[in-house]
Parts: structure tokens; C-alpha cells; sequence
């Protein structure tokens, strides 16, 4: 596919990582194809070695792994495509020369994806903006993360178990959360407290 462009030269091809430091080191390549999966290496392991031994150099991924984790993995790694193996050939050459020219070549179907990941983290960004909690709320939040009852709470801030009742109450109504470990687990994901 890639030899029937005379605009294209292959410079190097390997099936593993472990000799790939050497060859971006000689090869003088401008963009890489990588996969995903390699013969000793799986997922983003071989972009990362990439990315250590050259960082400047652009990558398109070139796979038959288009789950969400993957892509999204990749694209904070830094990538300037992500093509699926199902593309044709007219797909794969027009992707190298638009990142060869600054561009980036995404197929829909992982523009989609990572379209809906933004939007999952803008979502999660607002909700945790549009939440407030008192100085207070947030110690006992923070004590509930931890797994401690009412009383450990209690006798860690030094208040009476009913005001620590009374504490969960207005968290849980924020977060409108159903109970105790709803509430960690939404808070959680709102980046308020990390869970242990």
C-alpha cells in the first residue's frame, strides 16, 4: 500500500520494540505506523518507547483495536492519527501526507469516540464546578473516602456523632447521592476526593 505512493519511503519496518530506539535513531523517518500490538509489546507500551526516544516525530496509529481506553490512552501520549486496519489504501496515504503537511488524520469512528470522552470529561468538569462544599463537608467527605463510620469521624474532628449525621445528610443532598458509598464513589469521580 504504502510503496505504490512515490512520495512515500519506507525506511524501516519492525515487529517488536526492543530494536525500534535504534532504528528511529538511523532511520531519520518523519512519521511512524505503529500498532498496537506488537510481537513484545501490548496497548501503549511501543508509543511510549517512541516517545522516549524520539519526541518529535509523528505518529499514526495503525490498528485493529478501537476501544475507547486505547485511543484515548494514545491521543494523551500524543498522537497525530488513528487509523483502523479496515481502512483502504486511499485512507492510509491521504492520512500520511495530511500529518506529514501539520495535520491530523482521525477515522469518524475514533473521532466519535473521542468526541464523546471530552464531553463525558466537560460534563464531569461542570457538575464538579456546580458543587460546593463547606470546609467542614469536605473533612468528612474526605473521612468517608477513607471508610471511617460516623463516630471515627466524629472523634477525629472533634464534633458529636449527630452533627457528623447531620454533615453526611448535606453531602449526600449535594451530590444527590442515595447513601454513604454512592456518595464517595460520585465524589470520586468529580476529582473531589481520591478514593483509598
Amino acid at each position: 500500500m504504502l510503496s505504490s505512493d512515490p512520495q512515500v519511503e519506507v525506511v524501516g519496518e519492525l515487529s517488536g520494540i526492543d530494536k525500534l530506539p535504534d532504528l528511529l535513531a538511523k532511520a531519520k523517518a518523519d512519521i511512524i505506523l505503529l500498532d498496537l500490538e506488537l510481537d513484545d509489546a501490548h496497548g501503549v507500551e511501543a508509543l511510549k518507547v517512541v516517545r522516549e526516544a524520539v519526541t518529535d516525530i509523528r505518529v499514526i496509529i495503525y490498528t485493529s483495536h478501537s476501544d475507547e481506553a486505547r485511543i484515548i490512552e494514545a491521543a494523551e501520549l500524543g498522537v497525530d492519527g488513528y487509523l483502523l486496519k479496515g481502512c483502504g489504501q486511499r485512507e492510509l496515504l491521504g492520512a500520511i501526507h495530511n500529518v506529514q503537511d501539520g495535520g491530523t488524520a482521525l477515522e469518524s469512528s475514533v473521532a466519535h469516540k473521542l468526541m464523546q470522552h471530552m464531553n463525558k470529561r466537560s460534563t464531569i468538569r461542570r457538575q464538579s464546578e456546580s458543587v460546593r462544599f463547606s470546609k467542614r463537608e469536605y473533612q468528612v467527605l474526605k473521612l468517608l473516602a477513607s471508610g471511617k463510620t460516623n463516630r471515627d469521624i466524629g472523634e477525629t474532628l472533634f464534633i458529636s456523632e449527630s452533627t457528623v449525621k447531620f454533615h453526611v445528610h448535606m453531602i449526600l443532598n449535594k451530590l444527590e447521592a442515595g447513601n454513604r458509598t454512592e456518595a464517595v464513589s460520585i465524589a470520586a469521580k468529580l476529582g473531589v476526593v481520591e478514593l483509598q
